[in-house]
């Protein structure tokens, strides 16, 4: 199948139309993080449209819909046009008209095949990049239909051999794990190409499935909107954080911030950075600690909140909802930025505080941070009880689920200006300007170019 694309379009003039499918979750142009199934892979792909369309070509983004927002109530059907009406957001519906969790997607799929069929002959499509398992099962089915399929780039984000080595087997049947490496198997064998995001998943795609990658995609990170900024920009930052606080706290900006934020789910273990923060505040009583913590997952929201409680740490924790139009001001005056989660498939808040300057403390199973931000030769430092913690370029890792090894590390940086200015320094020149996504959006064209060239 030849593609007639070339990542710098838009100086040839030569525009194509990209469908990206982003299936599961509420994707919308302004993405609300900690809504079900929705982060990191929505932002993704909203950049990465916004830098398709910055070389020149159009975008289509389909995302299942048919049913009310869970926040506004607004129906979410028809088509949101964004990016100066060069991408638009098609939402696909099927006869279920309520919320499905991605990992109970697989019988939507067939129905809403048929209307992604419907829509891909109403409009002219070059390539179709799908996201995540069911995006691209839906690309596949809609493929099928046609008498000439159109080249099929599939981004897997995680994969299932990953999630299963990282989560308790008592939760594989839950999340139906071993149907999920059956699909991914499928898809393997049936588009045109695969694009890994980091070198965790590039390795697994060989280790556990046989298949080289073909491309690599990494996130790339908005570099206006994540930046250092000056105190004075964001000191509205600080009276948003009091009103969070269980009471008023005058001088706040003078108190060192621990950051997290992400959906709330087990496998970002915030409850191992909450206790953490309460071993911390022995040796620094002055620290803050500001974690997303949402209502949509409401049993694991009172358990967190519960043992803020219990610790008797609740004066000194933030507990922040949706905070989408704060986090570049968030992470500016953050003093570390700290992500515990043991399933990811990048680490995209991790890169975003590194792109405002922010020393990251993170477990071993965040790829950014693993590798790029360790830097050639980590310092080992011994825990207090058993194993040790990296001590890197841009950041400290630590072993996952470890309380003590995440104490340790966020003690040390928090009382170490020289080590914290350092590393946050190495952080952004780590991730600025490598992380453009102009310059990664162009290098994954020309490479699918030439792949689709070279087999034509």
């Amino acid at each position: 199948m030849a593609l007639p694309v070339v990542g710098a379009a838009k100086a040839k003039g030569n525009c194509v139309h990209i469908l990206q499918i982003t299936n599961h979750g509420l994707h919308d142009w302004q993405v609300t993080p900690g809504l079900p199934d929705t982060g990191g892979q929505n932002v993704y792909v909203n950049q990465m449209s916004a830098a398709l369309v910055a070389l020149g070509h159009e975008v289509t983004i389909v995302n299942r819909g048919g049913y009310p927002h869970p926040l506004t109530g607004e129906p979410r059907i028809g088509t949101a046009v964004g990016l100066e009406g060069k991408a638009s957001i098609v939402y696909l519906s099927d006869s279920t008209e309520t919320f499905i969790r991605k990992e109970d997607m697989a019988d939507q799929l067939p129905e809403l095949a048929d209307q992604l069929d419907r829509l891909l002959r109403a409009q002219q499509t070059d390539l179709i990049i799908s996201h995540y398992w069911d995006g691209a099962l839906l690309g596949i089915l809609a493929n099928e239909k046609r008498e000439t399929p159109l080249p099929h780039i599939w981004i897997p984000h995680s994969l299932g051999t990953l999630k299963r080595r990282n989560v308790e087997p008592r939760a594989w049947e839950g999340l139906r794990i071993d149907e999920r490496i059956a699909a991914e198997q499928l898809i393997l064998q049936q588009v045109d190409g695969v694009a890994a995001t980091s070198v965790a998943i590039r390795n697994s795609l060989w280790n556990d499935y046989g298949v080289h990658a073909d491309f690599f995609l990494p996130p790339g990170v908005d570099q206006e909107r994540y930046r250092p900024r000056a105190p004075e920009d964001c000191s509205d930052i600080w009276d948003f954080l009091a009103t969070q606080l269980s009471g008023p706290q005058p001088g706040l900006e003078n108190r060192p911030l621990i950051l997290e934020v992400s959906r709330t789910d087990t496998t970002k273990r915030k409850d191992i950075l909450i206790k953490a923060f309460a071993e911390v505040r022995k040796s620094v009583p002055n620290a803050l600690l500001a974690v997303t913590i949402d209502d949509v997952n409401h049993e694991l929201h009172d358990q967190l909140l519960e043992l803020i409680s219990a610790l008797g740490i609740a004066d000194d924790v933030a507990v922040l909802g949706s905070v989408w139009d704060k986090l570049p001001c968030l992470y500016a005056v953050s003093t570390v930025y700290c992500t515990p989660s043991v399933m990811e498939g990048f680490g995209m808040s991790a890169q975003e505080a590194t792109a405002s300057g922010v020393p990251v403390v993170a477990s071993d199973l965040v790829p950014f941070v693993t590798e790029h931000l360790l830097g050639d030769s980590p310092r080992e430092m011994s825990l207090n009880h058993s194993g040790t913690i990296l001590v890197g370029a841009g950041a400290i890792v630590v072993p996952a689920d470890s309380v003590s090894g995440f104490a340790q590390a966020l003690t040390l940086l928090l009382t170490d200006a020289e080590l914290r200015s350092r590393q946050g320094a190495l952080a952004h020149d780590i991730t600025v300007p490598a992380f453009s996504w102009d310059r990664l959006a162009a290098a994954f064209l020309d490479s699918v170019v030439a792949a689709q060239q070279t087999d034509g």
